[in-house]
């Protein structure tokens, strides 16, 4: 398993070059974030083709049964070998079914080689999911820094990340993906961590 980053060294990183960000760091450190398995990699990409368009409590719900019936970790020759009925029963629509299916082609046949993606830069990554219909930019971007803990994540897709950095920096509206590069360009190499403090920040809010 891919041993997790030096967080603290992240910390020490961002406190000197963007000090806007250390009353988060103070208040939230240590990041506890750790790289998934690679046995784990198939079955987290799965949770989010299954999360699109539906409640967490519903994908969730969703993934506990596919686990039930095929095993955990997932791992794609099971899917592949249930049939869509099977799949239909557990509560997968079409859409999703065809998704996750060629998902699973795409790791049998060699497209995706999720256990290289650690000798892997996240542009070849990324490069290799986009193949897959209902991996999109969020669900990519989210598995890069939460499932990989890949250090220079921004999730530029990810609406509480840009409200998160609208109130930090003041701006006057939600920042698209190119200001969001060049507003962030400082938080370089450390813009996962940075992105992790803003989402505690957001979530502190609603507790």
């Amino acid at each position: 398993m891919c041993q997790a980053p030096d967080w603290s060294q992240g910390d020490r990183y961002l406190r000197e070059n963007v000090p806007v960000l250390a009353p988060l760091i103070a208040k939230y450190s240590p990041c506890p974030l750790k790289p998934q398995p690679k046995e784990n990699r198939f079955s987290v990409l799965l949770t989010g083709i299954v999360a699109q368009q539906l409640p967490p409590e519903a994908s969730q719900e969703i993934m506990v049964r596919l686990g039930d019936f095929l095993g955990r970790p997932i791992q794609p020759d099971k899917l592949a070998a249930a049939s869509v009925d099977e799949l239909r029963q557990l509560g997968l629509r079409q859409q999703k079914i065809d998704y996750a299916k060629g998902f699973a082609a795409a790791c049998l046949d060699g497209r995706v080689k999720t256990d290289t993606f650690d000798e892997l830069s996240d542009k070849d990554i990324v490069k290799q999911l986009l193949c897959v219909r209902g991996l999109g930019q969020w669900t990519i971007e989210m598995f890069l820094l939460l499932g990989l803990c890949r250090t220079d994540v921004v999730p530029s897709a990810d609406f509480i990340f840009k409200k998160e950095l609208q109130r930090l920096l003041d701006l006057p509206q939600l920042p698209k993906r190119g200001l969001i590069n060049k507003l962030t360009e400082s938080w370089r190499p450390w813009r996962s961590l940075a992105v992790w403090y803003l989402w505690q920040h957001a979530a502190s809010k609603t507790k």
